[in-house]
């Protein structure tokens, strides 16, 4: 009677094992579009291989997209498993189609769960860690204005100067104390830092000005150290949890048990604290104002930074509306202000109004050189068409940001109408014209054109310019990003001049984790007298 029990209980194990194995294997979801048939009959399909690649490349993204190049098609379909649940991925590498989908169909595709779950746990009422709702969209109006144009000259312009300027400093102290050249991917931390911090929340941290202190051999400030210290904690873990995220088969499952972890709890107590105490000095300021009868609160020059812009709005449209409010606790402002300090770490007016449009040409094409930023993901709201092949509800389509190779070719009639609308707009012809040539060189006259009267001008879209992503669920901040470059490029180029390194340290080898970096970044550097 035991014996048959025991088989009986090893017969239901068996067929377990093998029901498993048998979900675990890929089912292709998606009738004609082209997939992988090596990995056809292998657990989790290409999953892990792809997985598998992108750790020895340290090039994640550039594995996922080298199977549409593999089966030379501009869409393929990533073979999953064919557990329960399990929606259709659909890897897309056409820029033309990429920035249509971005720009031009937002009705029918929304940010996917695949990259909102990255930020669910570390700033979950963050504008990234939220599908489109009604709720959503009041968030990101509360915080459109902060990046118009007048805001950004006025009141964050000259705090990004003050922070090139001090970049400056450090690398003269450098280049005086050796003629060797210096390795610089922590300086642009520290200044990316330095001016994001006080663009956002309108305090200064003086991480360079405690980087200075150190090289010239000086004691630094222990204030000033000690909140050097916190703030790089809380912006360094941060970005670190998002990359054990994003290095996750099962994100989700990864977050859960970080969240567990003594530092992620310090993460969000110091990230928390240290943000609120700056709110509450500016809130006590709004009050204040709010309080005096001859001022209706809409005076821009009391903003000195993103914060202060819609702090004041929220204080000013409480007491019109004659109800108690208290910004300094609601969740969804403090994740908004932390999402921005952590995505920018990576005279003013002069530089950033003036028309120099080899400058701006030069920045556009370091953005599509260096594809920062190189993936990202779009879930199918309703049953749609991609070049051609049927796109169902709930599919997930993984698109490639980076412009650094000739497109596939495509039967134009395949495209969206919008797409070949688009097209029509490029005078220069796009990929087929001279902007297209030669994309794995670093060329930054592709984006300069002559207007009617000869003159040179930037052509802003000689060529899909995809590193932000574009239309409603576009990089919030990219103004800003943009701006940022302006100043920081023509300040160093104003006071150095850049000669050769050897040959050894000016590869182009990166690394990528939520952004894409170089491993090593030097310069050598003359000092330019005046």
């Amino acid at each position: 009677m035991a014996s048959a029990f025991i088989i009986v209980i090893l017969g239901v194990a068996v067929v377990g094992v093998a029901y498993l194995y048998r979900m675990l294997l890929p089912t292709p979801l998606l009738n004609g579009i082209p997939y992988d048939r090596d990995y056809l009959h292998r657990p989790f399909g290409d999953a892990f291989a792809v997985k598998s690649q992108g750790q020895r490349t340290h090039e994640p993204s550039a594995s996922v997209f080298s199977l549409c190049r593999k089966l030379g098609s501009p869409i393929v379909q990533l073979l999953l498993t064919s557990l329960p649940g399990t929606h259709p991925a659909i890897i897309l590498d056409d820029p033309r189609e990429i920035e249509d989908i971005l720009l031009r169909r937002n009705r029918e595709f929304d940010r996917s769960p695949m990259t909102t779950e990255l930020f669910d746990k570390v700033l979950p009422k963050s504008t990234l860690a939220q599908l489109t709702t009604p709720q959503l969209k009041a968030q990101k109006r509360l915080w459109s204005d902060v990046m118009h144009p007048d805001f950004l000259r006025r009141a964050v312009a000259p705090n990004l100067q003050t922070a090139a300027e001090e970049l400056v400093q450090l690398w003269t102290v450098k280049a005086e104390l050796s003629e060797e050249p210096f390795e610089v991917s922590a300086d642009f931390q520290s200044t990316a830092l330095d001016a994001i911090w006080v663009a956002v929340l309108g305090d200064r941290i003086g991480v360079l000005r405690h980087e200075i202190a150190k090289a010239r051999g000086e004691k630094a400030s222990e204030e000033t150290a000690k909140l050097v210290e916190i703030v790089r904690f809380a912006v360094e873990e941060g970005s670190g949890i998002i990359n054990q995220g994003i290095g996750s088969v099962w994100p989700a499952l990864t977050y859960f048990f970080l969240s567990l972890t003594p530092s992620f709890r310090k993460f969000r107590r110091v990230g928390h604290d240290e943000v609120q105490k700056i709110m509450k000095r500016a809130c006590e300021r709004f009050y204040r104002l709010s309080e005096t009868s001859t001022s209706t609160g809409d005076e821009d020059e009391h903003d000195r930074c993103a914060m202060d812009f819609v702090l004041r709005r929220e204080i000013m449209k409480a007491k019109k509306e004659g109800r108690p409010v208290d910004p300094t606790n609601d969740p969804t402002m403090i994740d908004e202000l932390w999402l921005m300090l952590l995505a920018g770490f990576p005279t003013s007016a002069e530089i950033s109004e003036a028309d120099i449009p080899l400058l701006d040409a030069t920045i556009e094409e370091t953005v599509r050189f260096s594809a920062t930023a190189s993936i990202t993901s779009r879930r199918a709201l309703v049953d749609t068409q991609v070049l051609g092949y049927h796109i169902p509800k709930g599919a997930t389509v993984i698109m490639n940001l980076r412009v650094n190779k000739q497109p596939l070719d495509v039967d134009e009639s395949l495209r969206s109408e919008t797409s070949r609308a688009a097209q029509a707009k490029r005078t220069r012809g796009g990929f087929e014209g001279p902007s297209g040539r030669d994309l794995e060189q670093f060329e930054p006259r592709r984006w300069l054109a002559q207007d009617a009267t000869g003159k040179e001008v930037y052509d802003a879209y000689a060529l899909p310019s995809l590193n932000f992503g574009g239309g409603f669920r576009g990089c919030f901040g990219k103004r800003l990003a943009y701006l940022e470059m302006r100043i920081v490029v023509a300040t160093l180029m104003l006071n150095f001049e850049f000669l050769p390194l050897p040959e050894k340290m000016a590869g182009l080898e990166a690394w990528e984790e939520v952004f894409r970096k170089p491993v090593t970044a030097y310069v050598k550097l003359r000092v330019l007298e005046g």
